[in-house]
């Protein structure tokens, strides 16, 4: 017992020598223990659960649009019927086509109560969002709460076109878009040009992505957060969530092939990309709320 105790205190004495002599690793530890000082996990599982929810009404605004533009383009609207009917013969091409015309009946109200509800539910998604920052840096300012919700409103607002642009930048550098951007200027296609293409689209998309957690890090925190305190760990985020959508992909690709992972791979990989994305925010705010320099 007293040979085990012997070596449990020269461990422990090994590791704070190394905690003193590398600041790094200091650093990390003090990130780690502020995060789960502050229930960083359970803040990342109610953001993400609320941002999962949000994405029905995001999808009821996109039916909507969907509609209005059947309805503004009638030939569209005549082909993809005709479609229907020539795949899917019988009762069940007519069932489709009766959804569609529903669906194009009621674009009005499911846009309207599309919005509604996205307003509302990304507001609910940005106020956590905005508490469990504010709590990793462990600081409150007061602020009304009309302008609050205003606020929280344009910044869900801004977010999600910022966040639509890093994924049209992701998909453009990994599908045909590029290639076809390249044909209509004219540049000539060949194993250099298509690198440098895909090169330059995941630069972009890193440095739309650093300027989103930008945003997101230095204007949601109910604390006065400096820039620089943010400017290297919201890089360091946007490369991480960059390889994250990358892993994402891939996983989405190998459980489609099966009617099983068709059915619920999207939804489970959807909730863990939720999850680890809010995981790697709030950690980003953790470090750099446990650096010294900004204390």
């Amino acid at each position: 017992m007293d040979g085990i105790k012997q070596i449990v205190a020269r461990l422990t004495a090994l590791w704070e020598r190394a905690v003193e002599r590398w600041p790094l690793l200091a650093h990390l530890m003090a990130t780690l223990d502020r995060y789960n000082q502050r229930r960083g996990n359970a803040y990342a599982a109610a953001i993400s659960f609320i941002g999962f929810l949000s994405l029905v009404p995001i999808l009821m605004v996109s039916f909507a649009l969907a509609a209005f533009v059947l309805v503004w383009n009638p030939t569209l609207l005549t082909d993809i019927t005709d479609a229907i009917v020539k795949n899917i013969p019988g009762a069940l091409g007519e069932q489709l086509n009766s959804v569609i015309d529903s669906a194009i009946a009621s674009r009005r109200a499911v846009g309207i109560i599309g919005l509604i509800s996205a307003a509302l539910t990304g507001i609910g998604w940005i106020g956590l969002m905005r508490n469990g920052l504010t709590e990793m840096w462990g600081g409150r300012i007061k602020s009304n709460a009309v302008l609050g919700k205003v606020y929280d409103l344009g910044m869900f607002v801004g977010l999600g076109l910022v966040f639509l642009v890093t994924i049209a930048l992701s998909v453009a550098s990994a599908g045909p878009v590029g290639p076809a951007v390249m044909d209509f200027v004219g540049i000539p296609e060949n194993g250099v040009t298509l690198a440098l293409l895909r090169v330059a689209t995941i630069i972009i998309s890193i440095v739309a992505t650093w300027l989103l957690f930008l945003m997101v890090l230095a204007g949601l925190p109910r604390c006065k957060i400096p820039v620089r305190a943010i400017v290297w760990p919201a890089l360091g985020t946007a490369v991480i969530f960059e390889i994250l959508k990358s892993v994402s992909g891939l996983y989405l690709q190998s459980v489609l092939g099966s009617p099983a992972g068709a059915a619920f791979g999207p939804i489970l990989g959807l909730l863990v990309f939720a999850y680890l994305a809010s995981r790697i925010v709030l950690y980003a705010a953790a470090w750099s709320a446990a650096d010294p320099k900004n204390a």
